[in-house]
């Protein structure tokens, strides 16, 4: 048996469900019902008294769910936990503060414009202990921490992003660098082999995949073979045998989950243990003796006091591990930060310098960035969040907060990353190829040139692309006179009608913004001065229909396993014309599509009923009913990518009450995943009426 603390290793004759539980905020993910059940599911573990994991785990999983790992991961919880429930509890007092300020400033700012200098926000504002609870803070001199990047992770950072829960997947994901089109131009093979680079792998554990605990624990089965090149899949319904390829194999950098979501399969003496501690002591245990597999990204980082617990959690993790493992090196863990929330991009310096060592560099998550700063102002009826549809977002509205990461990364010497371009061209189509590719120049080039290292992409066809890009880029950099990057877009765009804007937008300077002295410059930096979109309105019902018709599909893949699906929609040419694409969408646009909604509903630009309507009519369109949309008006067909059959038939009705749920709520939940999570458990998934097992357990949705 496993040396535990006092705490820890009291045993229990009976699975007992505590009446007060270590980390409050988790009681909104797993109410008390829903962990009696869990724990009287659950299986104990002999050898870490108080352990019970969820049944069938540990007998399919037995080299990751060892009794040694699985000690380790209680251990850390014991010395973390009290940490990480303050920085919790911190975060919804926060909220509260920020909601009761904006909501008293809705009066004053009635008569003012809202683009104005005067319009008053609470940015800035100080709460009773005297923080600032979104907003710079004031710096004197230079940063003191310098960042070390280490020879493994030094060159391009052209970034594919997907879950490694597959086999498959995960080897398609390592051997991406060799995937051609069919259609590649011999430019893109000459850069990119020329390039020298190999792509990064974003391993994703958070918004690309379901939270279901199988998932996790193949995705560790599976990045424990890429690591040391074991991983083969033979797929005897294609007969083709999926193997590693020798050379150019893309590094996988695990993304764990954000600091907010609770493990249910996992109860210490029926606590839930916190999920990204569970992943990320995993990961770090079971690949200790290879420092390449030990760069995380972890998301949802608020500001400097949760960096602060995040350092406290990967020092106990090292030293714990070292005890175990005197061969193990301290400091190996390293953070790459994904600066995706409001707070955050004021604070980037204070999160490195409160990480330390372990701070390699961040990213810039565009999407969540939209859904959480839409949170943040839900209460300021003005404010509107840029349109989903709206292509150039990342040009026109993320350009503060590029040139802050950019600035704040660079001084430390660490690595800085866009986001995602997620438009993907539907093959079947004719011209989808070239218009998605007149989008993914623009966003490319447009991080390229405010000084990012590299980005984030979709899908495996885009790797080579995205490196010969970055290849050419870098010679026009040099030398504008090199025909490199030129010839490249004339490849990936041959229509002349396309490429003379095109060429004109790569060689032109980037949108201007607001200077930093400006009064409305805090409020540019979140993309929180959009009075009314270019594109369409929030509260247009094409603009409402879309969300839906997005959201509904996205929330039933998920429910059914999957946490990223790429959906139909349609992108205009040059010649205005409307071409069928596919957008990857994952958690985080989900996110902002139902702020969106919320906000629009909320404010009473939207009723109640007009959403009431589009929602019944798209879930009629989605079971084969007739379109309503303007669009179909138009002869525009829309083509629902998630079919209400098979397994998406029987979540389709949970997704529409999730949907509902989180937009009409006039206190919605922080994330999706507060109202989502139970329906991840067997109890609820085994369920002929899942909605009704999940009402019996607590759920409220």
């Amino acid at each position: 048996m496993f040396s535990l603390p006092y705490s820890a290793g009291r045993a229990l004759a009976r699975p007992e469900v505590p009446m007060v539980v270590d980390i409050p905020a988790y009681e909104t993910f797993i109410p008390a019902a829903l962990r009696a059940r869990l724990l009287a599911d659950a299986e104990p573990v002999a050898a870490v008294p108080g352990l019970s994991v969820a049944k069938g785990l540990r007998a399919r999983f037995p080299h990751i769910e060892s009794d040694e790992a699985l000690a380790l991961v209680c251990e850390v919880y014991w010395a973390t936990k009290d940490a990480l429930s303050a920085v919790l509890d911190t975060r919804i007092s926060d909220r509260r503060f920020f909601d009761a300020v904006t909501l008293g400033l809705v009066t004053e700012n009635a008569e003012r414009p809202y683009d104005s200098a005067a319009y008053a926000t609470a940015i800035g504002a100080l709460d009773a202990q005297g923080r600032v609870v979104v907003g710079p803070l004031p710096r004197v001199g230079q940063p003191s921490l310098k960042v070390a990047v280490p020879t493994f992770m030094q060159g391009e950072q052209v970034t594919l992003f997907g879950p490694p829960d597959t086999p498959r997947m995960s080897i398609n994901a390592m051997n991406a660098f060799h995937r051609a089109r069919p259609d590649e131009p011999p430019i893109v093979a000459a850069l990119a082999e020329a390039s020298g680079q190999v792509p990064r792998w974003g391993a994703d554990d958070e918004d690309s995949k379901t939270p279901i605990m199988e998932n996790f624990l193949k995705a560790c089965e599976n990045l424990i073979g890429c690591f040391d090149g074991t991983i083969d899949f033979h797929d005897s319904a294609r007969g083709r045998s999926y193997r590693l390829a020798d050379t150019r194999r893309a590094l996988p950098i695990k993304r764990v989950p954000g600091l907010a979501l609770p493990d249910g399969s996992h109860l210490l003496h029926g606590q839930p243990l916190p999920l990204h501690l569970f992943d990320l002591v995993m990961h770090v245990w079971h690949n200790r003796t290879r420092p390449e597999a030990l760069v995380i990204y972890f998301p949802k980082l608020e500001n400097e006091e949760e960096a602060a617990y995040l350092r406290t959690l990967i020092e106990t993790t090292e030293a714990l591990v070292a005890a175990r493992d005197s061969a193990y090196v301290v400091g190996s863990v390293r953070v790459l930060v994904v600066f995706e929330n409001p707070r955050a991009i004021f604070r980037i310096q204070e999160v490195a310098a409160a990480l330390g060592p372990h701070f390699l560099g961040g990213s810039l998550g565009w999407h969540d960035f939209l859904a959480s700063t839409a949170r943040l102002f839900r209460h300021d009826p003005r404010y509107r969040i840029p349109v989903k549809a709206d292509p150039n977002i990342v040009i026109n509205n993320i350009r503060e907060s590029h040139r802050i990461l950019v600035r704040d990364l660079q001084d430390l010497g660490a690595l800085k990353l866009g986001g995602m371009y997620g438009v993907l061209p539907d093959d079947s189509v004719p011209g989808s190829f070239e218009v998605s590719m007149v989008g993914f120049i623009r966003d490319v080039v447009t991080q390229l040139r405010r000084g990012l290292d590299g980005f984030w992409i979709a899908h495996p066809d885009f790797v080579r692309l995205a490196i010969a890009l970055v290849e050419a880029w870098r010679r026009h950099e040099r030398d504008p006179q090199d025909p490199s990057l030129q010839a490249l877009v004339a490849a990936l765009v041959p229509d002349p009608v396309e490429l003379k804007p095109l060429w004109a937008f790569v060689v032109g300077d980037d949108v201007p913004g607001l200077a930093t002295d400006d009064p409305r410059y805090l409020r540019g930096v979140l993309a929180a001065d959009v009075d009314t979109s270019p594109v369409i309105a929030n509260d247009d019902p094409e603009e409402v229909r879309y969300n839906v018709f997005q959201a509904l599909q996205y929330l039933a893949d998920w429910l059914t396993g999957n946490g990223c699906v790429a959906l139909p929609a349609t992108l205009k040419n040059i010649r205005g014309e409307h071409i069928f694409v596919r957008i990857m969408d994952d958690l985080a646009t989900t996110e902002r599509s139902r702020w969106e909604l919320w906000a629009e509903i909320h404010h009473g630009r939207v009723s109640v009923e007009t959403f009431e309507r589009i929602l019944a009519e798209e879930i009629a369109f989605l079971k084969g009913g007739t379109d309503h949309s303007e669009k179909a008006r138009r002869g525009q067909a829309r083509r629902p990518q998630i079919r209400w059959e098979g397994a998406a038939a029987h979540w389709y009705p949970v997704a529409a009450a999730l949907l509902r749920s989180l937009v009409l709520s006039a206190e919605p939940p922080e994330f999706v995943t507060e109202s989502s999570l139970v329906f991840t458990f067997p109890c609820v998934r085994a369920a002929a009426d899942p909605m009704s097992a999940a009402r019996a357990l607590g759920w409220r949705g």
